[in-house]
């Protein structure tokens, strides 16, 4: 009888025990729990991502085409599947994931046709080196409408891209930002390559407008990439598109430099655009701000001997941007990885009624400015700091404003340009706007390339990024970044403390610790030999019970 009460016992519990592993199984497909330990929550879902279901009217479908080559050498896939997993469960069943290996040369194949990019890994199977095509990219899929990620190794900017392509694949179309090249002596094609390969990344598209020319009505964003060669009938359409509720970004400057020939400064001698920034309400001085937070350059020179020379010269016309004097607020600048600016000139903001301004970037307190005399060639170095005694202080490189912009063309005759069309006629109010000024036109061009800084790149894309969608996706897409450069010291007493310290501990600190754990482990050693080597002639000590100590006989 207890036999069989025992049997019974033991199925019900054996029972009890698959029930819950069943039912854990169920809840952990529903749920999912990571510790995210990164200081800015890099991989943590953001609230744009869970939210997304809202946004979706049918069922999105990703597939993840995955080797299995690559999944056991290298941990990005592993976490990539991890995510698409994580954002399947939060989307309430409005995105379905389907992980499939393009094995199969038929597969391959279609998988190609697609979009999907293969990339070549050297694998070793029994004793044997060979190159394996590898694919790791996604397809979305929406009704009969694709968007395409080619290659993703690493959850990085995952969850960005994502979202642009969700959003991309829901509305049938990439999003658009129209460039205007404002620089007589360069052009998209040629001086802009990596802004095209930042905003190519992003999921954008970019349209070449030729200056004067209209801004395309598809337009989401306006990027004006200098300034010296427009007039008031190329400004004119950008006040007008501005005026009709656009989103602009500009990146313009007060001082033009001469590169090409001979490194020399001038004020600018154009000022349409500058006059319509003032009237918006942001003034580009005419001037330079130089800041012991700058660049090394290599500048080449005639040297002694006849031949060509590299001098390294510590250039603060080019100036690094410290986290510290960036708007901590704002999601566009709180995590920028980084931000150089070339040849900077001042900004002045100048409130207007019903305008939101915004101060996004600064120089260091100990920043000065040229305002007169223009010194920025390598012979002209013992010129640098001419007026730092009376100009010395921290000046507005980077702003933004929102709201309805006053019109520098208001109330009177829009310009004319001969053999051009007549320009249309302003809207009668101005409708709600968002611009972004950046008082340096050569920091968004390949010149970055020269010095590292390509996050300059990333930091216009994010730009007008915030101007078309606001606050959400800029905040994913600068979580993690980070500047790699060993630049961070850039006060000249810092950098100088910091050496002379990096000299201490590894020629003095490290060695001498090691030398005297050397001596103190050698003497030690000689002590305990002493001790334990009895004297010639002495009686080694007989050992003694543990208790006898003070037994009496």
């Amino acid at each position: 009888m207890n036999e069989n009460i025992g049997k019974r016992r033991a199925l019900v519990i054996l029972l009890l025990v698959i029930a819950l592993v069943i039912s854990g199984i169920l809840v952990a497909e529903r749920f999912h729990l990571r510790l995210d330990l990164t200081a800015d929550h890099s991989y943590t879902l953001s609230k744009v991502s869970r939210n997304l279901y809202t946004e979706i009217p049918e069922r999105v479908r990703i597939t993840y085409y995955l080797s299995a080559a690559l999944t056991d050498r290298d941990p990005g896939p592993r976490a990539v599947e991890d995510f698409l997993r994580e954002l399947e469960a939060a989307s309430r069943g409005k995105i379905a994931v389907e992980v499939v290996d393009p094995s199969s040369a038929q597969t391959a194949a279609a998988v190609e046709a697609l979009g999907i990019q293969a990339r070549r890994m050297q694998v070793i199977e029994k004793n044997e080196q060979r190159v394996a095509l590898v694919y790791s990219g996604l397809s979305l899929q929406y009704l009969d409408h694709t968007q395409v990620i080619p290659f993703v190794l690493g959850v990085d900017t995952l969850e960005y891209d994502l979202v642009k392509a969700i959003r991309a694949v829901l509305a049938n179309r990439k999003s658009v930002a129209a460039v205007i090249v404002g620089d007589a002596d360069k052009s998209l094609e040629n001086d802009y390559k990596t802004i095209s390969q930042a905003f190519q990344a992003n999921g954008w598209e970019l349209r070449d407008v030729a200056r004067g020319a209209a801004i395309p009505p598809e337009a989401n964003a306006l990027l004006v990439l200098g300034n010296n060669a427009l007039d008031d009938y190329d400004t004119y359409r950008i006040d007008s598109y501005l005026q009709g509720g656009g989103r602009a970004f500009f990146a313009v400057k007060g001082v033009d430099i001469e590169a090409r020939q001979s490194l020399s400064a001038a004020p600018l001698k154009t000022d349409a655009l500058l006059r319509a920034l003032e009237a918006y309400g942001i003034r580009v001085e005419r001037e330079l701000v130089l800041d012991p937070s700058s660049l090394t350059v290599p500048f080449q020179e005639a040297s002694p001997y006849g031949g060509p020379a590299i001098r390294y010269v510590r250039y603060p016309h080019w100036v690094v941007t410290r986290s510290e004097n960036r708007d901590r607020k704002s999601p566009l600048t709180s995590r920028l990885a980084g931000l150089d600016l070339y040849w900077p000139s001042p900004l002045t903001l100048a409130p207007r009624p019903g305008v939101e301004e915004g101060g996004l970037v600064k120089s260091t307190p100990k920043s000065w400015l040229q305002t007169k005399a223009f010194a920025v060639g390598p012979q002209d170095e013992p010129m640098y700091a001419a007026e730092a005694g009376t100009t010395t202080g921290q000046y507005l490189l980077a702003a933004s404003l929102s709201g309805a912009l006053s019109s520098a063309y208001a109330g009177q005759a829009a310009p004319k340009r001969e053999g051009a069309e007549a320009l249309p006629a302003l809207p009668a109010k101005a409708a709600p706007a968002r611009i972004i000024v950046v008082g340096s036109a050569d920091f968004a061009n390949d010149l970055m390339n020269m010095t590292e800084s390509v996050f300059n790149a990333g930091f216009v894309a994010d730009s007008v990024e915030w101007l078309f969608s606001g606050d959400e996706l800029v905040g994913i897409r600068s979580r993690g970044a980070r500047d790699l450069r060993l630049s961070k010291a850039a006060d000249p007493a810092s950098r100088a403390f910091l050496i002379l310290l990096a000299y201490a501990v590894n020629l003095i600190l490290v060695p001498g610790a090691v030398i005297g754990f050397g001596i103190a482990r050698a003497t030690r050693r000689r002590r305990l030999a002493r001790i334990a080597v009895p004297k010639p002639g002495s009686a080694s000590p007989e050992p003694q019970d543990a208790g006898s100590e003070g037994r009496k006989e």
